[in-house]
Order: C-alpha cells, then structure tokens, then sequence
C-alpha cells in the first residue's frame, strides 16, 4: 500500500507511527522520583548512551575478548530481564550501552553495578559506583596508562608483523618448490 502514496505521506505516517509506540514516562513513578536524571536522553533522537568502565586489574588479566564476551552476556541477561540494549565493547575493559528508552536506564544502571569488577557506570556524564564506593578505583590518568599497553585498544597501534624468508619446500620427486 506504501508503495501507492507520496514519500512525504509515508514518512509521515512513519513518524506518527513512532511517536504512536514511544513509551510514556510517568513523571509520578518511583524510578523517576528515585533517579530523573535517568530518562533524560542524549539529544532530540531519543537514544542514551552510557559508559561502563570494569576494574583495571580485570582488563589487564582479561584484555579485549573476554570484555567482547562479557558485553554479549550482559545483552542476553539484560534482554532475559525485559530490557532492549545495544551493548558494545569499545576497549579492554570499556563497555558502551546504547538505549532508545530512556525509563529503562535505571534497570540497565542497578544491573551493571550489580555485577563484578565493574568500577563505574558513567551515564550523562554522571559516574555511578558500585554500592558502598563514592570514587573510581583508579584515576582516569592512572586507567589510561595502565591500559596503554593493551592490545585491542582502539586507536592503538598495530604491532608490526615480523616475516620470515620462505623456506623451500621439497616435494617427493626431489623437486623444490
């Protein structure tokens, strides 16, 4: 049917449609009273983005697999849960969550610092610890360094790939290949 109407109709229809479905935030619940911060959004799409940064020591012993595994299992956890996530590993031990509805930032917020060697949740530029802590484990400058030297990192240097001369190969016949 979309096919028989003007683009602009459509796109219109599109945009009522989207609006139709955006979840309401109820300004009177106790996730907004406990944490309104929380469904405030990065900019006029609606979409929020959070950082989690998990324990150094963790990253160093881990590196970048293990981060891209926990980044998975926290998106299938999460979605077992009723929340819809787009979870990424950025860098050994960084984590970014990307959420298009805002009123599940508080259940993704409690979820992440529930779970081991995280340092922060980091979400409108607002660091959230784990419970019983009020600062990161490390400074920033120290977490930094510390990582420098993990491979994975992006914009990290590759390493340069060492060759070696081909070796000759004998085949049966008494021929080198």
């Amino acid at each position: 049917m979309e096919v028989d109407v003007p683009n602009q109709f459509a796109e219109h229809v599109k945009e009522v449609r989207e609006q139709k479905n955006k979840p309401k935030i109820d300004f009177n619940s106790e996730d907004f009273k406990r944490d309104p911060a929380s469904f405030m959004t990065s900019g006029s799409s609606g979409v929020s983005m959070a950082f989690v940064q998990l324990d150094v020591k963790w990253a160093m012993e881990h590196g970048k697999h293990d981060t891209t595994s926990l980044a998975r299992s926290w998106t299938s956890l999460l979605e077992s849960g009723g929340v819809t996530a787009q979870i990424y590993d950025t860098d050994p031990g960084s984590i970014l969550i990307v959420n298009k509805i805002p009123a599940q930032n508080i259940k993704i917020k409690e979820f992440v610092l529930s779970q081991p060697n995280v340092d922060y949740y980091e979400l409108n530029q607002k660091r959230f610890f784990p419970s019983g802590r009020t600062a990161p484990l490390v400074t920033d400058e120290e977490r930094k360094e510390r990582l420098a030297t993990l491979p994975g990192r992006l914009g990290a240097p590759k390493p340069k790939p060492t060759y070696k001369p081909a070796e000759e190969v004998k085949t049966g016949k008494g021929k080198k290949l």
